[in-house]
């Protein structure tokens, strides 16, 4: 399966990970997952193979992703994401998950309703 795992710890970790579970979990030192992040100061992380960043000014001010998320969804989606693990959303909307995993069209949907 490939997810979207949302981190909601502060910086530097990024808005979340894109892990493979059909993939090794790390390639020499690096973790294998595509680290998403968001706000006004590209950067990439060393720590993971790849780092997709969506820069943008309203988001950092904002401190959150509602202003890119439309561009994050669809991203997840050419990346093959089926699922996003949302921990913490699947307290607001129990039943729409299944132990914190969303099918991705569910949680684009609650995404977009927040972002509007």
């Amino acid at each position: 399966m490939k997810y979207f795992s949302l981190d909601y710890r502060s910086p530097p970790s990024g808005m979340g990970q894109i892990v493979d579970t059909e993939q090794p979990k790390k390639i020499g030192d690096k973790y294998n997952m595509i680290l998403v992040d968001y706000g006004n100061e590209s950067h990439e992380d060393p720590h993971y193979v790849e780092t997709k960043y969506f820069f943008s000014e309203q988001a950092a001010q904002e401190g959150w992703a509602g202003p890119v998320m439309p561009e994050v969804i669809q991203y997840l989606r050419d990346q093959g994401v089926t699922h996003v693990y949302d921990g913490e959303l699947s307290y607001e909307f129990d039943g729409d998950d299944e132990n914190g995993y969303f099918p991705i069209d569910r949680w684009a949907e609650i995404m977009m309703k927040f972002a509007a």
